[in-house]
């Protein structure tokens, strides 16, 4: 069975003052994620680019009164219940706790770094692998203690033109029994797709990309590809070698977070500061662990949002470079 990639060329004409008034011919390409559906338009010039290197405001770089930073994480966060096993974990410089706003019956924060703000070209591999270390001991916990919960996802917002209300380095992973809308449709795809082939589709689709010209490359155990209908502007996704749950200490997880770095060289190259991920962990069969990483609008003092109505109203992404072009430059940092 293989996987059919299904693409429109739409054109649109207009009379452009910009030339004189000659008439113009623009082409949006619109892509069909081959394992949900969703659509995705390949629109030029989308996505707004800084002209000159970011400085950001010590305001922002200030960690004074940031209950994320060392002097008062141990006293302003919340402790784990009892059948975490511990009230707080750390490991490295990760520091992992309940989240005090959760956004579900499972749901906890680990603060990355001892620094308050770390620019992204210097959020190094070992500060993400102890960081997803430690949020995936928090998943495993969940796991273990109540068998009905099965999804998990650990996240990150960087910086406040990603969501972020906290400038701090920081994760949030999320446990429960139904995952999120991404998740749903994509385990539903993926158990079709399992059942049509016996083969997995995230195992397919990176045979799928190496046969064309979106594969980017490998760390370790984990091979990175840029998706055929992107879901956000220079998005990458690394897939882990084999389906089911991801543990802690697996040497995966040190591949994926060698892969983010990677991933933020290439950002920091284009000039860009912002950034949203997140790694989908998923009890069953027909998926493997997988981390989408995505750009974000760049921070500065006159920002602007990348989300526009067609992500909030009509849950479709808009993105200006194709993933074939994506592959091709991220590859240089791989």
């Amino acid at each position: 069975m293989a996987i059919e990639f299904e693409r429109e060329v739409q054109t649109a004409t207009f009379y452009n003052p910009l030339e004189d008034f000659a008439e113009t011919a623009v082409e949006v390409e619109i892509r069909e994620d081959p394992l949900t559906g969703r659509q995705t338009r390949i629109v030029p010039d989308a996505f707004v680019e800084p002209e000159d290197e970011v400085e950001l405001d010590e305001s922002v770089t200030d960690g004074e009164g940031c209950f994320f930073c060392p002097d008062m994480v141990g006293e302003a966060t919340p402790k784990y219940p009892d059948f975490v096993g511990f009230d707080r974990g750390s490991i490295g410089e990760a520091t992992s706790f309940p989240n005090l706003n959760p956004y579900g019956s499972h749901s906890n924060v680990v603060v990355l770094t001892a620094d308050h703000y770390v620019p992204i070209d210097e959020l190094a591999a070992e500060r993400f692998a102890d960081g997803l270390q430690a949020a995936l001991e928090y998943v495993e916990a969940v796991f273990e203690s109540e068998e009905t919960t099965s999804v998990a996802s650990v996240n990150m917002n960087f910086l406040p033109s990603a969501g972020s209300s906290i400038v701090h380095p920081h994760v949030q992973a999320l446990v429960d029994d139904r995952g999120t809308n991404s998740q749903q449709a994509r385990i539903e795809g993926a158990r079709e797709y399992q059942a049509g082939a016996e083969t997995d589709y995230f195992g397919d689709s990176i045979g799928a990309a190496r046969d064309g010209d979106r594969y980017i490359g490998s760390t370790g155990a984990v091979e990175w590809l840029a998706p055929f209908a992107p879901r956000h502007h220079r998005h990458v996704r690394g897939i882990a070698p084999e389906t089911g749950r991801l543990e802690p200490e697996s040497p995966v997880v040190e591949s994926f977070a060698q892969g983010i770095e990677n991933v933020l060289a290439h950002y920091a190259d284009q000039g860009l500061n912002s950034f949203n991920f997140g790694l989908h962990v998923v009890d069953d069969e027909a998926v493997r662990p997988h981390l989408d990483i995505v750009a974000r609008s760049v921070f500065q003092e006159y920002a602007w949002s990348d989300a526009t109505f067609f992500e909030t109203i009509h849950d479709e992404s808009v993105v200006d470079v194709p993933p074939e072009t994506i592959s091709e430059q991220v590859r240089e940092f791989f």
